[in-house]
């Protein structure tokens, strides 16, 4: 078969929506793309915002895999179908599931189907942070600081926290749970067909940076540990896992019933799965000590760093794991908690009571215009405003703060509302709040000596958001580059991919040909930056982070 012909698919599962890509490993030219949105999700089904509980059921995922498949593939002739030769997937994380022996999601069974409890637990479910504090402390007191390749702080987000809560909350869960498995590995299972949870290949990427696993404490958490923590876990601890693979590694072969119904080569290969925002790195050209902000509801701030320079361990972020990333290459990784979901929390707080108006009446037409000219009217407004050393500060801390330094128990604070405070004030002040963010993440690698040479901003957020990237070139006082993908996350997938097929020999070489390339630079401002150096120390005293 002419080497041209293969073809790769790569699938993001985001928060609200899994987004496809059908791709010509060879020539690099994406030919299908499809976006397909969790139905119950939309609906806000098993959520409860007031406890911050975020579930997803598994039918979200299936339904959506099945009908990524039937648009990706609707052009294509059974013989196309059958040139597919890998597929490489990413999911959000950490956002783990209780599973029977037969690898299916509890609320899958009868009995369980309306259970939130046995759903996928969101990477955005902050209920455990009582857990997270508790694991934190012990292993502090243990011989084996387990949390030190985490950023020395264990988070609610992360999957030991979400398993001990439910287990202290849910007997029937806890009951019917054969293990615990994180969606990044779930999904290539489901898509394999592996019935057997004791089969399942376990990912390095959320390994490392969700459930402390590290090859030098021979990799999870000690069964005493566990067990020490609470002994709901003396059932689970032999059902976990030792080994972990990296995404350029092959998980299986497309399950049986995909070939059947799609038409897909029997031997179309699966890769070993990852975090989303890891396989956005790669997909937007990963390369040592580069930052790759991927934006969007949240962040994730990825870093690789050759192995051979030892880098140290960096307090409060959100691991370094050998191969998380880049295979042969130790990845890190930061974050925010918030940074579009602030802007949407703006949005939804002001127009909420004007839709919501007994009596006005507007048209479908006119809501629409409310809701797609929202923020360009307040950028307008935020832009025109002459920037001062005097003006409001935010702390991004709506949805908790994840680096630096973990603690879900902070809210945002502001400084500087006056009566003469209008929607573009606010707006302008959210917009340099989540850059302080930023700033903060970078300062703390370097305040241990790793240096960071680019930033390069990929996601939803700076392809439609020119005020946004801006503002961030100039708090962080360097040029951000923006690369010419949105689909990057997809598109580190198809990477892995197209290296499993067979095309290129590594993540290199495959990255010089289908990694999205530089679009667009935004320039530091430098008396911007004068001024934002003095917001930023405002920034920090609100927030009394020690940078």
């Amino acid at each position: 078969m002419a080497m041209e012909e293969k073809l790769v698919i790569g699938m993001d599962f985001g928060t609200d929506s899994v987004r496809g890509l059908l791709v010509n490993s060879i020539t690099g030219t994406v030919q299908a793309t499809a976006v397909s949105y969790f139905r119950r999700w939309k609906q806000g089904l098993y959520c409860n915002p007031a406890k911050d509980q975020y579930r997803q059921h598994p039918l979200d995922y299936v339904e959506s895999i099945d009908d990524i498949f039937t648009k990706l593939l609707k052009d294509l002739s059974p013989e196309s179908i059958r040139r597919i030769k890998a597929i490489g997937t990413n999911t959000t994380g950490s956002t783990p599931v209780a599973v029977d022996e037969s690898c299916r999601p509890l609320s899958l069974s009868k009995g369980l189907e309306e259970n939130p409890d046995a759903m996928f637990i969101l990477w955005k479910d902050h209920t455990a942070i009582k857990e997270a504090d508790e694991i934190n402390t012990l292993a502090k007191k243990w011989p084996i600081d387990y949390t030190r390749f985490s950023g020395g702080i264990y988070s609610s987000e992360w999957f030991w926290s979400k398993i001990l809560h439910v287990n202290r909350n849910d007997m029937e869960v806890v009951k019917a749970a054969f293990t615990w498995v994180e969606q990044s590995d779930w999904i290539p299972a489901y898509l394999s067909g592996t019935n057997k949870a004791s089969e399942i290949k376990r990912n390095r990427c959320a390994a490392g940076h969700k459930a402390m696993w590290n090859e030098s404490h021979g990799g999870l958490p000690s069964s005493e540990f566990l067990c020490s923590l609470d002994s709901s876990f003396y059932h689970l601890v032999n059902r976990f896992y030792t080994t972990t693979y990296t995404s350029d590694q092959e998980y299986g072969r497309i399950g049986e019933d995909f070939v059947k119904r799609y038409g897909f080569d029997e031997n179309t290969l699966i890769t070993v799965g990852a975090i989303d925002a890891h396989h956005g790195a790669v997909g937007a050209g990963s390369e040592a000590y580069t930052l790759i902000k991927v934006i969007g509801t949240s962040t994730c701030d990825m870093l690789v760093v050759p192995k051979g320079d030892n880098p140290p361990l960096v307090e409060g972020i959100c691991g370094q794991v050998d191969g998380s990333i880049d295979p042969g290459m130790i990845g890190f990784e930061a974050g925010q908690s918030a940074f579009g979901d602030i802007y949407n929390w703006l949005k939804k707080m002001m127009l909420k009571p004007v839709l919501g108006l007994e009596g006005l009446n507007l048209s479908e037409q006119q809501r629409e215009v409310l809701e797609n000219n929202f923020f360009d009217y307040l950028t307008k407004e935020a832009a025109a405003i002459p920037l001062t050393a005097a003006d409001m500060v935010f702390t991004d801390y709506h949805n908790g703060r994840r680096t630096p330094d973990a603690d879900f128990t902070k809210v945002a604070t502001a400084h500087g509302i006056t009566l003469a405070t209008e929607a573009g004030h606010i707006f302008k002040a959210l917009v340099e709040g989540t850059a302080f963010g930023s700033k903060a993440i970078i300062d703390r690698f370097r305040s241990y000596n790793i240096p960071i040479k680019t930033v390069i901003a990929t996601g939803g957020i700076p392809n439609k958001a020119p005020y946004v990237v801006q503002v961030l070139a100039d708090v962080l006082g360097c040029d951000v580059q923006v690369v010419d993908s949105d689909q990057t996350c997809a598109l580190g997938s198809v990477i892995f991919a197209s290296v499993l097929a067979g095309v290129y020999p590594d993540i290199d070489a495959a990255k010089i040909k289908l990694a999205a390339k530089v679009s667009k630079t935004y320039h530091c401002n430098p008396e911007h930056a004068t001024i934002y150096r003095k917001l930023y120390q405002a920034y920090k005293e609100l927030t009394q982070l020690e940078l």
